[in-house]
């Protein structure tokens, strides 16, 4: 059954829509209604309906203004607006904000149960067309990982593809501010000089494999951009591969460089750089532990200067950011560990650096100030506590929980906050909430009315090749995979 919420001002009204067809037979159950705008955005956040039958004009919020919320927040719900012929400019405006359709008062019997079987068939296509996707992203999960060793040629030949006869390749990974339109597998893009593969690799994500030469027409890959991706907030571009470089190391390398431009939003577009910079700055990280060890404050501080200043000027990736970065928490959690003013600090790999942090200024000033904190003892947590703090990590894993988060409600250190999770669950923290999440994804994958997209939402990751990754490390199988058994 798919579910429906009914929000008008007037009660009657309300009443009138619930009682006007059989809404079992036409395959949809009434689940709430709402008699304002603002107390229909709460219940269609908090229920999540696939159908919301709303009148254009409610005090709080119209019925365009709570439309323009649902498709702000990626609610997927589909909005069926009443309106009365004066407000039919209103309706049409709508209709173009993506409602699926809209009905005049008073309601007409046969009109909204032909709207709503045109409804129901849509969702069900859309449905369709998700899972052919899921299967098609599963694939592509696994080509993409950076172990794969599958080579373009072999992809394209593969796959049947023609046209791609360029000497040179790229990948491009494109980062939307709104949520991307899906389809069914990687779309084929043809120009001049030019012949390209688009494939949607996330939420908000597209990324496109370019076939060109770099040598005698590298305008045409400058043209593709300027003329395709003026609407994407950050662009990241791999090195040039040729018909025998594996797929996934151009992909991995557009992914880097896609976050760095995430990070360093002044610079929209990032070139991927394969010199390793962090390595040389091991000598700087050996030197400032040795100075905290013998708490030598002045030489951190400069230590940490060097690092943040060293990053700035030979502009590191963020996947060298990243090594720095879990380096300097490891020093951390090795001289800090017990101290209740550690805070928001957590090893992270370089997406989540990108979402955690604003910017590299705002990652060492914070690191700057747990370096600055003195050591304190922590005191003995009651098995009363610790049953709080698993129940509240319980209650909150499938949100952007972090140990910081944790550490501060609680007054704990996460060092010694970390020990008493590994000490009481037998996992890490990570481990932990990973295990939660996809023990439920387990669950959800037995409702087949669910997409894989869907079900990663609703366990708390946004990205579906991460999600997939730790479910086959998981379980020893995909998600799509275990889904068919």
């Amino acid at each position: 059954m798919h579910t429906v919420l009914i929000a008008d001002d007037e009660p009657w009204v309300v009443y009138g829509i619930k009682s006007l067809v059989d809404w079992e037979s036409l395959g949809f159950a009434l689940i709430g209604e709402a008699y304002n705008g603002p107390s229909a955005l709460k219940a269609i956040r908090e229920c999540k309906p696939e159908v919301v039958i709303s009148d254009i004009r409610m005090p709080g919020l119209s019925g365009i203004e709570l439309l323009d919320c649902i498709r702000r927040e990626g609610l997927k719900t589909n909005v069926i607006l009443i309106s009365g012929y004066a407000e039919f400019e209103y309706a049409q405006k709508a209709i173009r904000l993506g409602a699926f359709d809209y009905l005049l008062k008073q309601v007409d019997k046969s009109k909204l149960s032909e709207t709503l079987t045109r409804l129901k068939t849509s969702m069900e296509e859309n449905q369709e067309a998700q899972k052919e996707l899921d299967l098609f992203l599963d694939d592509l999960f696994d080509l993409f990982e950076p172990e794969h060793q599958i080579k373009i040629h072999n992809f394209v030949s593969n796959r049947g593809l023609t046209g791609f006869d360029f000497p040179h390749f790229r990948f491009i990974s494109c980062l939307y501010p709104h949520v991307t339109v899906s389809g069914k597998g990687p779309g084929e893009i043809t120009g001049a000089g030019l012949k390209g593969l688009r494939f949607r690799t996330g939420l908000n994500k597209v990324s496109y494999l370019l076939n060109y030469d770099e040598f005698h027409n590298p305008s045409a890959f400058l043209d593709f951009i300027s003329e395709n991706l003026s609407g994407a907030e950050s662009v990241g571009i791999s090195s040039i591969g040729l018909f025998s470089t594996p797929i996934a190391k151009l992909f991995q390398e557009s992914d880097v460089a896609l976050f760095t431009s995430c990070f360093v939003p002044e610079r929209r577009i990032i070139g991927y750089k394969a010199e390793d910079c962090a390595a040389s700055l091991s000598k700087t990280i050996l030197q400032l532990e040795l100075a905290v060890k013998e708490q030598k404050r002045e030489h951190i501080f400069k230590g940490l200067e060097e690092l943040y200043g060293e990053c700035l000027d030979r502009q590191l990736p963020i996947d060298q950011i990243s090594t720095i970065y879990n380096q300097l928490v490891s020093i951390i959690y090795k001289y800090f560990g017990g101290s209740d003013n550690t805070g928001e600090i957590d090893y992270m790999n370089y997406d989540q650096i990108v979402r955690h942090y604003g910017s590299i200024a705002q990652l060492f000033d914070r690191i700057k100030t747990i370096f600055g904190q003195q050591h304190v003892e922590d005191l003995l947590i009651s098995n009363e506590t610790m049953r709080k703090i698993i129940e509240f990590i319980d209650a909150g894993y499938k949100e952007d929980l972090m140990l910081g988060d944790i550490s501060k409600r609680f007054n704990i250190s996460i060092g010694y906050l970390s020990t008493l999770i590994k000490k009481e669950t037998g996992k890490t923290y990570t481990d932990y909430v990973a295990a939660k999440r996809l023990n439920l994804a387990k669950e959800l994958l037995g409702d087949a009315s669910l997409s894989i997209q869907e079900i990663v939402e609703r366990v708390g990751y946004k990205d579906y090749f991460y999600f997939n990754k730790l479910f086959k490390k998981h379980f020893g199988i995909t998600p799509s995979k275990y889904r068919k058994m």
